[in-house]
């Protein structure tokens, strides 16, 4: 890692659990506010900085592009809030049972909630009210139900705020595992598990602990075969962590993990959050340091891609116009990225892209007929 990479990793940490930030390089500030902003960790970053010495604080300029970030993080948090609460509302109006999945559920966690970076709204339903909540959300619109046996969630906007409604929570290469997974999923999110929160004024659902443990880590991992992942995504799940982990049943996690083929992707991970991001390994259950080899190699490609991939520069590569080129060139940017990070988990990474494979092949044809 270059030594930017260490002070800002240094600054998550006091940000995320108030240790002191290691100073003993003066940062780069223009390439610490980069990494932050590719890792979408500025919040993280701008709580950090008043605990640095003077000498090592940004100057005027740096601090007011900051702020200014940091004002925008802010106002979307209180936009999103407040699209939360409407959506929930406008589900209970007509009877359906909601779940929000991760971001401003996940935000609460943080010491300072308006730290961590916005997304956008992610909203289970279940598979028997999918269709019904198209219809609330875009009244406007004919949804098609044969269109969306094969989705996974639909996506829509409201006052700018992409809201995604789950059909189902997530998918699992392989068709065993992810029955599994489905069955565990409809039986922790459609019970009375369920944790509830105060959202923009508003009585939200949130996933049980045992299933966010799982979940958050799941959904990094996923992202992390398919395309990358920006650090805030695991430090969403370490200080999910560091908050819940004496609730977190370990004998029930180790079997579901292995039940869903996931103990590897959750040790390489563990190694992150406990390496670089500082939770402490008591906190982080079943850690045991085996993968903290792999963990250095997530490390750096999370460096050279950013959030969700898009720093990296096979992004950078102009698409070709046409929807079958298209297709085409992205098949063989995504197989080069698979054959980059096949050392990782080979099993993960190779049933991933016979996902992507099959998935895309599918796309194509329903597109011919």
């Amino acid at each position: 890692m270059e030594i930017n990479h260490e002070i800002l990793l240094s600054l998550v940490r006091c940000s995320l659990w108030g240790t002191e930030p290691v100073y003993e390089h003066k940062p780069d500030w223009d390439r610490i506010l980069s990494l932050a902003d590719q890792q979408t960790l500025t919040g993280l970053v701008a709580e950090a900085v008043p605990r640095l010495p003077k000498e090592y604080q940004p100057e005027a300029s740096h601090r007011l592009k900051l702020q200014s970030r940091v004002m925008k993080i802010y106002q979307s948090h209180a936009l999103l809030n407040r699209k939360v609460a409407q959506t929930k509302q406008l589900m209970d109006a007509h009877g359906i049972h909601s779940v929000l999945f991760k971001g401003q559920g996940m935000a609460l966690n943080y010491p300072n909630p308006l730290s961590r970076q916005c997304g956008d709204i992610d909203l289970y339903v279940g598979d028997r009210h999918f269709l019904d909540a198209m219809n609330i959300l875009e009244p406007d619109e004919t949804h098609d139900p044969s269109k969306y046996t094969h989705l996974k969630h639909f996506n829509t906007n409201s006052e700018g705020v992409e809201i995604e409604i789950h059909r189902i929570a997530e998918i699992i290469p392989g068709t065993a595992r992810n029955r599994r997974f489905l069955n565990w999923t409809v039986s922790r999110l459609e019970g009375s598990d369920v944790r509830k929160e105060q959202i923009g004024g508003t009585e939200v659902n949130l996933p049980p602990v045992d299933f966010d443990a799982i979940y958050i880590m799941n959904h990094a991992w996923h992202h992390f075969m398919t395309g990358g992942i920006g650090l805030r995504q695991l430090c969403d799940w370490s200080i999910y962590l560091h908050r819940f982990h004496k609730q977190i049943d370990r004998e029930l996690l180790k079997e579901n993990l292995k039940s869903f083929g996931l103990e590897r992707a959750w040790q390489i991970f563990a190694g992150v959050a406990v390496r670089y991001l500082g939770l402490p390994a008591e906190e982080c259950p079943l850690y045991t340091g085996a993968y903290d080899g792999k963990a250095a190699e997530v490390m750096e490609v999370i460096w050279s891609e950013g959030n969700f991939g898009k720093h990296s520069d096979y992004r950078k590569t102009p698409r070709p116009e046409g929807h079958f080129a298209g297709k085409l060139h992205s098949f063989k940017l995504n197989t080069s990225r698979i054959i980059r990070i096949l050392s990782i988990s080979p099993a993960d990474v190779t049933y991933s892209w016979i996902y992507y494979f099959i998935n895309g092949m599918r796309n194509v044809f329903v597109r011919l007929k």
